[in-house]
């Protein structure tokens, strides 16, 4: 089937291992399925397996030095650390909160941002959002962040990775699958075709059979920090990825990734690029303050 055939295609993939269904339940065993699917798992478990080297060399090197990116890869590799720890566990916990304090400041990339979600197949439907507030993925894994597989010539997945929220204007999905197509559409007018998963990637290092069949999601490790603000997202996701939306009032509702079929990022008078994203957008930045009070656009 072509990319737009699978990117805008009707009907989804079965599941890989359906609750009842024969299949390895077996944490280590290899994955079944077609040679894609295969493929992209086998590059997500090995993104998701711990290397105590190169956590100890991030962690060298200082949270406070290190790029963006390198913060983001040092947290996952201290939220994998933290599923393998035993004595260490605080040590491991102060690790987690160090690198997330950071990745939800507001000069950050990852951090979560105010969004408006449609739900179910159709892309492009109009009609009012199901769904408006702050929006971040619901584990201490992801935070502000959209995993992804970046795509070769032959639109195979070639490698994962992680783009924040504040690097996008909107997400179109396909209908839902284990490896799910999307568009990314960035500021500034450019727009990409990518993979997305709709499994955590600690779901083959944790996971059953039942959490592979991305019909489910649990939470495992939870960190609690009172003055550390993460809308909910306490626990290291297993299973379907989930997002979570929470409204001015403070109340949040959780939905899975397989239920969404468009992300909108509205303009935000607060980030410090506003002007720069809202001229790229084709919009005067002062005609969008005096409209909207210094709010969302």
């Amino acid at each position: 089937m072509s990319l737009f055939g699978r990117l805008f295609g009707k009907k989804a993939d079965p599941p890989a291992h359906a609750p009842g269904a024969s299949g390895p339940t077996d944490r280590s065993a290899p994955v079944q399925g077609p040679p894609e699917f295969v493929r992209a798992v086998e590059i997500q478990r090995a993104y998701w397996t711990h290397d105590a080297r190169e956590q100890a060399e991030l962690e060298d090197r200082g949270v406070d030095r290190l790029g963006w990116r390198e913060l983001l890869r040092l947290h996952h590799l201290a939220c994998l650390d933290r599923l393998n720890a035993g004595p260490d566990r605080a040590t491991t916990a102060e690790t987690c909160w160090q690198t997330a304090r950071r990745l939800l400041a507001a000069d950050s990339p990852y951090r979560p941002r105010v969004a408006m979600v449609w739900q179910g197949e159709t892309v492009g439907g109009g009609g009012e959002p199901d769904l408006r507030g702050e929006f971040l993925n619901a584990s201490l894994t992801h935070l502000g962040c959209l995993e992804v597989y970046r795509l070769d010539a032959a639109n195979r997945p070639s490698g994962l990775d992680f783009v924040g929220f504040d690097d996008l204007c909107g997400v179109a999905f396909a209908p839902p699958k284990l490896v799910r197509a999307a568009r990314l559409f960035y500021e500034g007018g450019a727009s990409e075709v990518v993979f997305v998963p709709l499994l955590y990637g600690l779901t083959w290092a944790v996971g059953n059979e039942y959490d592979r069949d991305g019909r489910m999601t649990r939470f495992v490790s939870h960190l609690h920090d009172a003055a550390l603000d993460l809308g909910g997202a306490t626990g290291l996701g297993v299973g379907q990825q989930d997002f979570t939306v929470r409204g001015p009032d403070g109340g949040a509702s959780l939905f899975g990734l397989g239920s969404v079929s468009e992300v909108s990022f509205p303009l935000d008078v607060r980030n410090p690029r506003f002007d720069e994203r809202a001229r790229d957008r084709g919009i005067d930045p002062d005609e969008v303050r005096r409209s909207t009070g210094g709010g969302n656009a």
